[in-house]
Formats: structure tokens, C-alpha cells, sequence
């Protein structure tokens, strides 16, 4: 029939859309990691109130050329390009993949949760940046980019995805690097980050002062140490099962990522909070979400060559 494409077209049309989903898939992940990144700038800069208003900039479009107003404004101009290549993706998914349910819905969550971060940025502003806010702004972000991750790499394959695979602790150490993060952003937001002068112990003891900073930041780093065995730990348990190749070196880089980033943490209070220390500390701790939900994507979104011997772990 002449009114209908012919099948060739048709095929050709969806490979198109496919091959765009995966580059835009891979840089949209990468955008929104620098963008996290720049947010911790932000943070670590001390310009979350540099400018006072939202979405304007001291009532201006273009803002006054200071240093701390152009790194807020910056921040501002990124998220909106990635929130274009958030929808970009979001579109792709709906022209192409609504038949995968889980890739439909994973493109339905990104949409909401990028609504909800616009919402959540401009009340940042509102309250001055407060702790809770920061906090809540910053688990969005990390929720997003598991979600962009996952519809990335379910562009790569047709297979189905399925929760059987998942090892209990590379899941537990998710949770636990999350949590290490959300808790960092509120030593950072609440002034706790030098509670202590001294690293690993605390004033020189095993046991936190009587004081909320100190209690805070006491609980930090006991996490944080708590989640890093637990990482290895997942590591090692990927290796005895002979995880694809993927998963095994996400999992090592993401241990090693971490390892790093402890080490950036100590340097926090060896050297005072220095600003350049703060960003590559917060962009490391990102670093080891992003490649631990890599690895257990991987699992889920190919679940038939996860592990060599599902007998372990």
C-alpha cells in the first residue's frame, strides 16, 4: 500500500533513534555528573547565595561579572542544558522504547524528578541554601543520574531487565554511599567539617565531643569507613563469582574511587577545608555512586551474563 512506509524506512527510522539514544544517553550521564560536580563548586565556593533571586540573577538575565555570582550563574546555565538533554532522552524512550515498561517508566521518573529539582533549586535559593534543602537537592541529583544510567544502558541491549541478579551488597553498598554523601552535604552545609582537628582519630580519642557538629561529623566518618568495607566487600564477592568483566572493574574502580576519596576527606582537615580539596573530595564520592550504579545496572539490564556462578554471594 503506498500510503504506509515502506518496512525498510521504517527499520532505518527506529535504528536512527536508536543509535541517537545511546550517545545521547552517554553524554547526558556525563553531563549530569559535571554537573553534580559544579554543584559541589558551588558549595565549596560558598556562592549557593551569590545570587539572591531565581531564576534571575540580582533581577538581571545576564549577571554582575563577579567571581562567586558567575559560578552560581554557571551552575544555572548547565543544569538548564541538562535539563533539555534529560528531556531529549525522556522524548527518545517515548518515540522508541514505550513497549520496554521499565525503560518507559525510568523516562516518566527522570521528567518528574527534573521537575522536582527545578523546584527544589529555586527554594535552595529561598532559604539560603539550608542544610535540609541542600541535601534534598543533592539526593535528586543522584537519584536522576541512576535513572539516566539505567536508560542508557538499556539503549545497549534487549534484554530484559531483572532484579534476581542483584548481589545484597553491592545494593547495601549503594545505600551506604548514599547515605556517606547526603551526610557530607550536611557537615558541609552545617559548618561541621573541622568538628575535629585531627583524622582518624577525634581530638585525639575514639569517642566524639558533646557537641551536634561533632556528633555529626563523628557519625560521617564512621559511616564512610563502614560502607568502604562493605564495597570491598562487594568487590570480593564479584570476583569469587566470576561477574562479567563490567561489573568487576565498576565495582574495583568504584572501590578505588573510594579509597581516594577518604583520603580527600582526611586532606579536609589537614589542610583546612581548602576549597580545591572540598570539590575533588565531593566529585570523587560522586564518582563512586555513578560507577556503583553502573555496575548494578549492568546486572540488572543483562541479568543472563551478570555472573559466571550464581552460587555465591
Amino acid at each position: 500500500m503506498s500510503g504506509l512506509p515502506a518496512e525498510g524506512s521504517t527499520l532505518k527510522k527506529y535504528a536512527s533513534g536508536l543509535l541517537d539514544l545511546r550517545i545521547l544517553g552517554l553524554i547526558t550521564v556525563l553531563a549530569t555528573y559535571g554537573l553534580i560536580v559544579l554543584g559541589g563548586v558551588v558549595r565549596a565556593t560558598d556562592s549557593g547565595t551569590a545570587c539572591p533571586d531565581w531564576p534571575l540573577c540580582h533581577g538581571q538575565v545576564i549577571p554582575p561579572a563577579e567571581t562567586k555570582v558567575l559560578i552560581e550563574f554557571s551552575h544555572r546555565l548547565v543544569a538548564s542544558l541538562v535539563g533539555f538533554m534529560i528531556l531529549g532522552m525522556a522524548l527518545q524512550v517515548w518515540r522508541f522504547y514505550r513497549h520496554r515498561a521499565a525503560m518507559k517508566w525510568a523516562a516518566v521518573a527522570t521528567v518528574i524528578l527534573l521537575a522536582a529539582q527545578v523546584i527544589v533549586g529555586g527554594i535552595t535559593v529561598g532559604t539560603e541554601t539550608a542544610a535540609g534543602v541542600v541535601a534534598i537537592h543533592l539526593s535528586i541529583a543522584l537519584a536522576l543520574i541512576s535513572l539516566l544510567i539505567f536508560i542508557a544502558a538499556g539503549a545497549w541491549t534487549e534484554e530484559r531487565p531483572s532484579l534476581s541478579s542483584l548481589a545484597p551488597l553491592s545494593v547495601l553498598g549503594l545505600a551506604g554511599v548514599y547515605a556517606v554523601i547526603i551526610l557530607g552535604a550536611f557537615v558541609s552545609q552545617t559548618d561541621a567539617g573541622l568538628a575535629y582537628p585531627d583524622w582518624p582519630l577525634f581530638d585525639g580519642k575514639l569517642v566524639p565531643a558533646d557537641s551536634q557538629a561533632g556528633y555529626l561529623h563523628y557519625v560521617h566518618r564512621v559511616v564512610a569507613g563502614l560502607v568502604g568495607v562493605v564495597v570491598a566487600g562487594a568487590l570480593l564477592v564479584a570476583v569469587r563469582r566470576r561477574a562479567s568483566s563490567p561489573i568487576v572493574w565498576g565495582l574495583a574502580a568504584a572501590f578505588a574511587a573510594y579509597v581516594a576519596q577518604s583520603l580527600f576527606g582526611a586532606a579536609n582537615i589537614w589542610l583546612d577545608l581548602a576549597t580545591w580539596v572540598r570539590i575533588v573530595h565531593l566529585a570523587l564520592a560522586s564518582a563512586v555512586w555513578a560507577m556503583l550504579v553502573s555496575s548494578v545496572v549492568w546486572a540488572i539490564t543483562r541479568p543472563e551474563h551478570a555472573y559466571g556462578d550464581s552460587s555465591l554471594g
